[in-house]
């Protein structure tokens, strides 16, 4: 056989292969979906104190696993119990104020009522007096001194009355309603939820991460000291070009391939996808248009972001927050297309061994 023919059958064997691995392609795109932007992802919460102080104890280490309510540190409390005294004090001084207020009550009263004593017998004194006078028995002056000791004696009811009065309001329709009191305990309250915030514990099960946290250190309220990430709560993120899944479900078998875990293949199904993306979302900014000016023949693939979840609703602990993966969608019904995927799926997981 001559070079050229040998060349010629060559090239017509490079040709079909092309022509078969493109129909492939395209085929497989749309019935079995692949793609490699897979993202694993975890929770991951930012602990920050609600108080400020010195850090007096850090009780855990880096990427050690904790419950709920375990310690992670300490922030030094004294000034805190000083604040819960300090409250404790001004609820005991609300408290002797209230009944100081009730002692006022009692003595109020009596005032009350020899006040309106001291109204009867002017009332009576001014009566005989004004009967004595149509007799001719007593001057108008008489009279006039009578009338003024009476309106003197009214005054000094009305004014033992408003004094009962801004007693009670002071006091409060009973000793809960009290305003001093309900304050004064509003406040020991806080200083005492102060105090407990100064041992910062974790509020998921989760693992210590990137902790660089020390003892001495100065920590600021609201101010991020260390990170949990969250176990039991992993989801899979993976950015499928969009003509690929624009007719896939959820409930879709999915196989699922690691980096960090070389030769195996894991099993789950699509749980959902996003509704749109950041490039979609139409804000009114004030700021116009801004087309596409790219002079590219074939523009780059839109990718829409899906949820894949494990059938075992685990990942294995082995993989971290962000570890990637590869994802294949089962959409065909075909046992030769599903056969295919599988196995383009163990070749790629057995090159993880390599790369």
């Amino acid at each position: 056989m001559t070079p050229d023919k040998h060349f010629n059958r060559w090239m017509k064997r490079a040709l079909a292969l092309f022509v078969v691995i493109f129909i492939y392609i395209v085929v497989t795109d749309v019935t079995i979906p692949m793609t490699s932007y897979a993202t694993v992802q975890r929770p991951v919460i930012s602990i920050a104190p609600q108080v400020s102080g010195e850090v007096i104890k850090v009780a855990v280490h880096n990427n050690q696993t904790v419950k709920q309510g375990d310690l992670l540190f300490a922030i030094n409390p004294q000034d805190y119990q000083l604040a819960v005294q300090k409250a404790e004090l001004e609820l005991r001084k609300a408290y002797q104020s209230q009944a100081t207020l009730h002692a006022n009550i009692a003595e109020a009263d009596a005032n009350i009522a020899a006040s309106k004593f001291e109204l009867a017998e002017a009332e009576r004194e001014l009566n005989r007096l004004k009967s004595l006078q149509n007799k001719n028995m007593v001057s108008e002056q008489s009279v006039d001194q009578a009338q003024t000791q009476m309106k003197a004696a009214r005054a000094n009811l009305k004014a033992a009355q408003a004094k009962k009065s801004a007693i009670q309001i002071a006091l409060g329709e009973d000793d809960q309603n009290n305003l001093d009191i309900h304050t004064a305990q509003n406040n020991l309250n806080d200083a005492k939820l102060d105090l407990e915030r100064t041992r910062i514990r974790a509020p998921m099960d989760g693992v210590v991460s990137n902790l660089q946290l020390m003892q001495g250190m100065l920590a600021q309220s609201n101010q991020a000291l260390l990170s949990l990430v969250v176990s039991g709560k992993d989801r899979i993120t993976a950015d499928f070009r969009e003509k690929s899944i624009a007719n896939v479900q959820p409930g879709t078998r999915a196989l699922m391939v690691f980096d960090a875990l070389p030769g195996q293949v894991f099993e789950g199904q699509l749980s959902s996808r996003d509704f749109g993306i950041a490039q979609g979302q139409t804000l009114a900014n004030g700021v116009l248009a801004t087309p596409d000016d790219s002079d590219r023949w074939v523009r780059d693939a839109q990718r829409i972001r899906t949820y894949i979840q494990q059938n075992d609703d685990t990942l294995p602990d082995t993989l971290i927050s962000g570890s990637k993966a590869t994802i294949m969608l089962m959409r065909s019904d075909s046992s030769i297309l599903q056969a295919i995927g599988a196995l383009q799926m163990h070749i790629v997981s057995a090159l993880h061994y390599v790369y």
